[in-house]
Order: C-alpha cells, then sequence, then structure tokens
C-alpha cells in the first residue's frame, strides 16, 4: 500500500508547469533562430539600401524630425552617458526580453503564448520589409559617402562592448522596421498587461524610453525606423488578440491555478483532487 502524499498532487501539476514553460521556450527559441537565419541570408542590396535612407532623411527633414544626429552630438561628450548607452542597446534588448519571457511563462503560460504569438506575426512582417525595403543604418552613412555626422560607438573600434553576431545571422541593412526598439515595447506592453503595480508599470514604460535614446545616440536607427518597429508591434498585437484564443486553448491553465489554490490551502488542494 502506497502512503498519502499530501504534496503529491501539488509537485505533479508543478512538474507538468515546467515542462510546459520549458516547451514553451524552446519552441520560441526555435522561432527567433529561423526569423534571424532569414534575416542574415538576404543578399546586400548596398546601392538600393542606402538611397532608399537617403529618401527616409529628406522625408524627416521635410517635417522637421531630422534630429538624431544632434541628439547623438549632446552625448558624445560624456563618456559615461556613451557606454551606458552601449551596454543598453547591446545588452538591454535580448537578455531582458529572455528574462521577462522566463518571468511571464511562469506567471502565465497562456499569456506569455500571446505574446509570444505576437512576436512571430510581427517577425514575419520584418522579414518581408528586410527582404522588399532593406535600408542602411544612420551608422554606416558616411561610409558610402554621405557623412551626416553620425559615430558608430557599438561597432566601431572606441565601443566599449562586445556585440557579438554569429556571421550568418548578421544583415547591416534591416534597419527598417527596428525591433531594437519595437521589441522593447513589445516587452513593456507584456508587463504592463501583466501586473497592476504601478513602480514596475512605470518600469516598463522607462526601459522603453531607455531604448529609444540608447538606439538614437549610438546612431543605430532614424526615429522613423523606431516608430514603424513600434507600429508593426502594436498592429500585430490587435491582429492576435482579433484572432481571439486560437491554439491558447490547448494551455491547461486550470491546472496552473489549482497549484495556486494547493499553495495557499494544501487541504483544500487535495480534496480537489479525490
Amino acid at each position: 500500500m502506497v502512503a498519502h502524499n499530501p504534496q503529491a498532487p501539488g509537485s505533479l501539476t508543478v512538474a507538468r508547469r515546467f515542462r510546459l514553460a520549458a516547451r514553451e521556450i524552446v519552441g520560441t527559441a526555435v522561432i527567433m533562430v529561423a526569423y534571424f537565419y532569414l534575416r542574415g541570408i538576404r543578399p546586400d542590396n548596398i546601392d538600393g539600401s542606402v538611397s532608399r535612407s537617403l529618401r527616409l532623411i529628406q522625408f524627416e527633414q521635410s517635417i522637421g524630425v531630422f534630429q538624431e544626429v544632434r541628439w547623438q552630438a549632446a552625448f558624445l561628450g560624456h563618456g559615461w552617458l556613451m557606454s551606458v548607452a552601449n551596454v543598453v542597446y547591446a545588452w538591454g534588448h535580448y537578455p531582458v526580453m529572455l528574462a521577462i519571457a522566463l518571468w511571464l511563462v511562469f506567471k502565465d503560460p497562456v499569456k506569455f503564448r500571446f505574446v509570444r504569438n505576437v512576436l512571430l506575426v510581427s517577425a514575419t512582417i520584418g522579414i518581408l520589409s528586410y527582404w522588399i525595403i532593406p535600408a542602411a543604418p544612420p551608422r554606416l552613412m558616411e561610409h558610402y559617402g554621405y557623412d551626416f555626422g553620425f559615430i558608430d560607438t557599438v561597432h566601431g573600434a572606441t565601443s566599449n562592448v562586445s556585440y557579438f553576431q554569429p556571421g550568418p545571422f548578421v544583415n547591416d541593412y534591416a534597419a527598417l522596421p527596428s525591433f531594437h526598439f519595437g521589441w522593447i515595447l513589445l516587452s513593456s506592453m507584456a508587463i504592463w498587461t501583466n501586473t497592476s503595480n504601478r513602480w514596475v508599470r512605470a518600469g516598463a514604460v522607462a526601459m522603453s524610453v531607455t531604448m529609444w535614446w540608447a538606439v538614437t545616440v549610438t546612431g543605430n536607427h532614424y526615429f522613423f525606423d523606431m516608430v514603424m518597429g513600434g507600429v508593426v508591434v502594436v498592429l500585430s498585437w490587435l491582429f492576435v488578440r482579433a484572432m481571439g484564443d486560437v491554439h491558447l486553448r490547448h494551455l491547461p491553465k486550470r491546472s496552473f491555478q489549482q497549484v495556486r489554490s494547493f499553495r495557499r490551502n494544501p487541504e483544500k488542494g487535495n480534496r480537489a483532487q479525490k
């Protein structure tokens, strides 16, 4: 006869939760590898990319918002601030996204999958954009004879960070839209919609504001790139929400609720399992 173990129901459910979380994270990692590979294998179209960025600059000038080089110039004389900007750009993106993904997948796998689906839809739009309308970032314009005053502080020789990207995944002309900003905005939205703590929400907003600043002063994107990154993410969010609970219903959310109930009231949890 097997002795009754009051912890068994909860521990089994927790184990199932961990397995599901691992599966969701691994699946998302596979999606990201595919995204980077499809982005990276696009043959360079330097003339088209530079020409497109020149038209983008002219558009920003026409509406009076071509201020990126002035932003950068205002901070270049402050070494410690530029060091912060470089670190934010290099390490405040995918590592932060991973940390938020781990938090959310354990907090609520259904909501994690919703955000993951938004990531997938936006990534698909991004791949199409990078193949159809590649654009050169500000930091590369000087290399092709168009010196607007931008300095490459992250990839240049004086950089204080190591921003390593494997060769097959690199595409220097995948500037439009900017997911370096867009996906941090998505992370901020994920935090905002999954907590009511005003301090945490304030931190989520600050995260996106800081990334906008860092991307600009390091010379990696134009304002238009980042605006379009945000637009793609918001539209992808609305699209996934409009699709309803497609595939989300297959996640056993009820069992996760039982785990929380079991932890609060073990005796009640045992009765519920009988």
